[in-house]
């Protein structure tokens, strides 16, 4: 992703101005003093400035304005140096700044979801030595009862959601259904962070990983109230914005996890990378959400670590310092 802070000042199209030239997308934003992001993997991005937002996408026809107004403006399109916009596209994105201006209103993470994997009859990956036995559910459960802990404590205007607080087991689909179910206000979001522990059949496999959906992976994210609001043609471009923003907001998520987790764990367990796979709960979930492999059960040497309570700690540290991490990118 292509990420920039606007920081000059350039001419925007007046409104007694003779016919005037298209202008490259990064000249809107620079000359708003906005930031401007875009991915030219998925051909979309977003305009944001003092909390509000700019949703568009290449050769799409409409612009989503803090992700509630679809505006119909001439399609973004590339040319042989930059993606360019017409003069209509430009007036509108800065008659909504200047309209928005007032408003004191920010996006803010209202909630953050904790889902420790298995629990109950599942017990998950187990490693089985000659001296000991652990299992994945127990692993999950006591890294994600302090994670809840510190983020109550550092967050308590947040929801802070449990999947389990107990060894117990809700079904994938109820897991998913809570946080799914969370009311959020236009300018609140939600996410959500699934713990679970590695296991192969190669026991001297060890390391943590970080999961994200699959990018390519196709789903519905609109509710049903809003999609039936908007109607049947402007409802497929809003999801189709809020899939890629979802999966933005995730691989940032997983790289402010991963990096926290390297840098207090990865002395002793490797970093063995951060991933896209389309596991069951982050393509349910509709929110930006990852899935967390602390260790391998598998491995002795790494069973160990994860049997002991100060280490169980310091991945729960690692997590939470990486949530935090990315609300302050958020939220700013």
């Amino acid at each position: 992703m292509l990420a920039m802070i606007a920081l000059c000042i350039l001419p925007l199209f007046g409104a007694n101005d003779t016919k005037q030239e298209d202008m490259s997308i990064s000249d809107l934003a620079c000359s708003l003093k906005a930031t401007l992001e875009y991915d030219p993997l998925v051909h979309a991005g977003t305009i944001t400035k003092e909390g509000r937002s700019v949703r568009f996408a290449m050769d799409v026809p409409y612009v989503l304005l803090d992700w509630t107004i679809v505006k119909e403006v001439p399609a973004p399109y590339e040319s042989a140096t930059s993606l360019q916009i017409k003069e209509e596209f430009a007036r509108t994105v800065q008659e909504f700044f200047e309209i928005k201006s007032q408003i004191s209103s920010r996006y803010l993470v209202k909630a953050i979801v904790i889902d420790p994997g298995h629990g109950g009859k599942d017990p998950g990956a187990i490693g089985e030595f000659e001296d000991f036995k652990l299992q994945e559910k127990d692993v999950n459960l006591s890294i994600a009862l302090r994670l809840a802990d510190l983020l109550r404590l550092r967050y308590p205007e947040k929801t802070i959601v449990l999947t389990r607080s107990s060894d117990i087991y809700p079904t994938l689909e109820e897991r998913v259904e809570k946080a799914n179910k969370i009311e959020l206000e236009e300018t609140e979001a939600i996410i959500y962070v699934s713990i679970h522990a590695n296991a192969s059949f190669n026991k001297n496999t060890k390391g943590f990983e970080v999961w994200y959906l699959n990018p390519n992976y196709r789903r519905t994210v609109v509710d049903e109230r809003t999609a039936k609001e908007k109607g049947e043609d402007i409802a497929p471009i809003i999801n189709i914005m809020l899939e890629e923003e979802f999966t933005t907001e995730s691989i940032i998520l997983a790289q402010k996890v991963y990096q926290r987790m390297d840098r207090i764990i990865g002395d002793r367990s490797p970093a063995r990378g951060i991933r896209a796979e389309e596991w069951f709960v982050v393509r349910n979930a509709k929110m930006p959400s990852i899935l967390i492999e602390v260790g391998f059960v598998t491995n002795k040497a790494e069973a160990l670590l994860l049997s002991q309570a100060g280490y169980l700690r310091q991945i729960a540290d690692a997590i939470y310092n990486g949530v935090c991490d990315f609300i302050e990118h958020f939220e700013q």
